[in-house]
């Protein structure tokens, strides 16, 4: 996987698809929410940090791709 910071992912989302939705995080600000609102008939959601222009780990990218069904090489 290559090197994504959040904004990458963020465009990469609704690139794909326009339902998703990207929430401010409760909090310090640190921490954005991806929100789906149909993934296998329910609505689906997942945290994603935003460390000041640090990569997003390949752990996150993951959790990501299985959460909302995403194939499994989206974010390479």
């Amino acid at each position: 996987m290559s090197q994504y910071l959040s904004r990458d992912v963020k465009r990469k989302l609704r690139k794909h698809d326009k339902r998703f939705e990207i929430i401010a995080g409760s909090g310090n600000g640190h921490q954005w929410i991806i929100f789906h609102p149909d993934i296998e008939g329910g609505q689906r959601s997942c945290p994603l940090p935003d460390h000041g222009g640090k990569p997003i780990s390949k752990h996150v990218l993951c959790c990501i791709e299985r959460r909302f069904n995403l194939p499994g090489d989206f974010f390479k």
